[in-house]
């Protein structure tokens, strides 16, 4: 083996042995392929084939609580528990995939743990827990990759240092369309968003889009009055040029989620004993941050107003922006140099005050027309159509998880493919809340989409969601599922995903003749032969 890290690095014989064999292997690897040149951004790394995973990862599922996942990797290695607490959407967000970041963490690659966006708060916590404990046994950092594939390469088209497919390499969009999808008196807020760029970028039903968003700028002109600064401060963070703290402010960095980082400085420049005193109890554990009144970084300035730092290390002490991933809304070969999104606007209500979401409010409220935002196109991880265009598909999509499925569709109708199409998609009434109804009725009428199989729940005293539908008309679903036909599934994934795989149990169960286990087994076996995809968030 090759020395890779030589005897006088501060690392123990087990790290060392371990990080020598990770970085030969990575070296290997890259000579072998042939990949892009060391300064190329880290790519996204390639987690086991789907085929292998719920065998060798049982706790990959999102459905799944952060409690479930990390009972069933309790007695695994560290970067397994890891992986474990991180939040199984193989998204793409963070630069990696579920695996390779708990590799990169566990083995201090990568030291910034709040990169996974889905995860959030709890997700970091638990890493820091997790890293705490596993710092007592260096055999933990010499524990074998998560799997050969989690450290391979990812399997894309596209060089890793291709600019437009990497977050760190992303190029220019201008804002070409917003407009609201929901009628009037719907209680939701969703817009259509199309995006033209400036630049050809190349992008498959199933593909979503990255976006670097901004935060609100009257809350970053909000936080620089409050610590009496003025905004044109210079301020540099590692690795990168230096910037002006508006900048930093408005582009680099997190203001929703407070680091303990940022708990810490406070404490230190607080005057009064007891904000002192509480800020240093939450910079031991943020957890409770919420019970304080305390929700996003802003608030930390507004309950704790003894605690003026000086503003460059305020900046310093916040969390890094990550950007927002969306399912891509349209096919590249329909909309040519452009891509739609669906984008719902979050916003909540936390002691009185209203929060919006970060990336949703950049492209409902902030981006206007003809100006531009840094986008990169983030290829799907098992998540697109069949080869086969003769291949029936089954879309199960309610609220903004019908994305993708308006990019199925759109593709299937150019391509003329011969397969049949059923859309499943619900919202919470009819009048209000049906996205993209002309499009979807004038495709049924020229008979591209088969069957369109709608649950509005708030237009009946009973709720009625996809799920109730799929049960309804369960015989006719598992007919096409007996005659091969493809499922997928977007959209929420603590609830509506779980209902829909148990409802496609309870269907494999009264239209099959299956027993509880081997409905699980049909299940599990369609989904390693890649009928039974899911993009869930």
């Amino acid at each position: 083996m090759h020395v890779l890290i030589p005897e006088a690095a501060p690392f123990e014989p087990a790290q060392r042995a371990w990080l020598n064999g990770f970085l030969a292997g990575l070296l290997g690897m890259e000579q072998a392929l042939a990949k892009a040149p060391a300064a190329a951004p880290v790519p996204i790394l390639q987690a086991a084939d789907a085929a292998a995973r719920p065998a060798e990862f049982p706790w990959h599922d999102p459905t799944l609580s952060l409690e479930e996942r990390l009972k069933l990797a309790d007695s695994r290695p560290l970067p397994h528990r890891i992986m474990a607490a991180l939040g199984q959407l193989d998204c793409g967000q963070c630069g990696y995939l579920c695996a390779s970041y708990a590799e990169a963490i566990a083995s201090g690659i990568d030291s910034d743990l709040n990169k996974c966006v889905p995860g959030g708060r709890a997700t970091a916590k638990t890493i820091k827990v997790l890293l705490a404990k596993g710092k007592s046994d260096a055999a933990e950092r010499a524990a074998p990759a998560l799997s050969a594939a989690a450290s391979a390469p990812a399997k894309t088209q596209h060089a890793a240092g291709e600019r437009g497919y990497h977050r760190d390499l992303p190029v220019a969009a201008t804002l070409a369309e917003s407009r609201r999808l929901n009628e009037p008196g719907s209680e939701k807020a969703t817009q259509h968003v199309a995006l033209k760029f400036i630049e050809p970028l190349d992008y498959a039903p199933g593909d979503s889009l990255g976006i670097w968003p901004m935060n609100n700028p009257e809350e970053v002109e909000l936080i620089i009055a409050i610590l009496k600064g003025r905004g044109s401060e210079v301020v540099q963070f590692a690795g990168g040029e230096p910037v002006s703290v508006r900048e930093a402010l408005l582009w680099r960095r997190d203001l929703r989620v407070p680091t303990e980082d940022l708990f810490r400085v406070l404490s230190e420049h607080a005057k009064d004993y007891a904000d002192r005193t509480l800020l240093a109890k939450l910079a031991d554990d943020d957890s409770r941050a919420p019970d304080y009144g305390v929700h996003d970084v802003l608030d930390c300035l507004m309950e704790f107003r003894s605690a003026r730092p000086p503003l460059r290390d305020f900046v310093r002490a916040l969390g890094s922006l990550q950007p927002r991933l969306y399912s891509i809304a349209s096919s590249a070969k329909a909309h040519p140099g452009e891509a739609h999104l669906t984008v719902g606007l979050l916003e909540y209500e936390f002691i009185e005050h209203t929060y919006r979401g970060v990336g949703s409010s950049y492209l409902g409220e902030q981006l206007q027309l003809a100006r531009r935002a840094q986008v990169f196109v983030q290829k799907s991880h098992g998540f697109a159509l069949p080869a086969d265009s003769d291949a029936s598909i089954i879309m199960i999509g309610p609220g903004t998880g019908i994305a993708p499925f308006r990019a199925f569709l759109q593709e299937r109708a150019l391509m003329n493919a011969k397969g049949k199409n059923w859309l499943f998609f619900g919202n919470q009434r009819f009048n209000e809340d049906f996205f993209y109804r002309e499009e979807l009725e004038a495709l049924v009428q020229a008979r591209a989409l088969t069957r369109l199989s709608t649950a509005f729940s708030r237009d009946q005293a009973d709720k009625v969601y996809v799920q109730h539908r799929m049960l309804e008309e369960g015989a006719e679903l598992w007919r096409w599922l007996h005659s091969g036909a493809h499922v997928y599934v977007c959209g929420d994934a603590k609830r509506m995903a779980g209902d829909v795989d148990l409802a496609l149990q309870q269907i494999a169960q009264q239209e099959g003749g299956f027993s509880v286990e081997q409905a699980r087994d049909f299940l599990a076996e369609l989904t390693k032969a890649g009928r039974y995809q899911r993009d869930v968030y």
